[in-house]
């Protein structure tokens, strides 16, 4: 039992093929002896082979534990909190949850925002407006920012597009020339 979260949810992992995608579990893998991890929450459970020596696998499941806390790769409070807040919640609701408490407070520090107008199958369209529309770097903000924080909470997403006029509106940063 640890005082992290290591996982939402569970997971049982019975094979170095099977811990692809979980750091922890496929260094824990690399110890002589471990038959199967299971991450459940704040509790980790080390299965070992017959032939594995407890004081040995403890030793080194120790040493992997306090590797990976230092690394960086466990989650952070803010990112269990997250996490949570995603779960049983529709696509939709997940991805204007992260516009809402992720990507907004960011853009709005540059006078803009990002309104989500609509889900079907994996593809996500939003607008942005304020200081967004028409900025020489909204392809970068949604590309670099947007697209990667919605696909790492919503991992079914495929496809994020833009579907803002950046030429006109009230104050957009660029405006085409007359005639074109």
């Amino acid at each position: 039992m640890v005082d992290r979260t290591l996982l939402i949810g569970t997971k049982t992992i019975s094979s170095k093929a099977e811990a692809q995608a979980f750091p922890l579990a496929e260094k824990l893998f690399e110890i002589e002896g471990v038959n199967k991890v299971e991450l459940i929450g704040h509790l980790l459970v080390v299965t070992k082979s017959q032939d594995g020596a407890w004081e040995e696998i403890c030793e080194q499941v120790e040493a992997v534990l306090t590797a990976y806390f230092v690394s960086g790769l466990a989650l952070t409070a803010e990112q269990v909190e997250e996490r949570m807040m995603l779960v049983g919640r529709s696509t939709r609701e997940k991805i204007q949850y992260l516009i809402d408490h992720q990507i907004n407070p960011g853009v709005a520090a540059h006078a803009g925002f990002v309104e989500l107008i609509g889900v079907k199958d994996e593809t996500v369209y939003i607008r942005l407006g304020g200081g967004c529309q028409g900025c020489g770097a909204a392809d970068f903000t949604l590309r670099q920012g947007i697209e990667s924080i919605i696909r790492r909470g919503v991992p079914e997403i495929r496809q994020i597009i833009d579907i803002t006029d950046h030429a006109t509106g009230t104050n957009p940063y660029y405006r085409r020339p007359a005639g074109r």
